[in-house]
């Protein structure tokens, strides 16, 4: 009896819906891309998630065998954003994870890249000043 109450523990984790483990974002401080990575738990089974990015957007992601996926998403204006992770369609993980981001807009990209360029500008004239 205490044999088969074993193996019905152990056969119903090992049949469990993999968990949503974490949510870790990366961005750059004067980009509107961020990198997002989704880690699950393996339950020894296949789960979808669905990320909502929070302006709007979304993507599912099918995680197969893997425990990690990480995908990238341009938002097109700047501000704070809420990004939600949850289990979803034929195979939904379990869970939800959120984490917040911060991103710069276009128009502060542009910013930089045009100062940057600038800067060069100005350091080839006073290369040609000393010449």
């Amino acid at each position: 009896m205490i044999g088969i109450l074993a193996f019905g523990l152990l056969a119903s984790s090992a049949f469990a819906a993999p968990r949503i483990d974490s949510v870790s974002i990366k961005s750059g401080a004067k980009s509107p891309e961020v990198e997002i990575t989704v880690a699950v738990t393996r339950g020894g089974a296949n789960c979808d998630t669905r990320v909502d990015f929070g302006d709007g957007e979304g993507r599912t992601i099918d995680f197969g065998l893997a425990t990690i996926r990480t995908l990238k998403h341009t938002y097109r204006k700047g501000g704070s954003f809420k990004v939600a992770v949850r289990g979803t369609g034929k195979t939904p993980c379990e869970g939800v994870r959120e984490a917040a981001v911060s991103v710069a807009g276009p128009a502060a990209k542009k910013a930089a890249e045009k100062k940057k360029a600038a800067k060069k500008k100005s350091a080839a004239r006073k290369k040609d000043e000393k010449s």
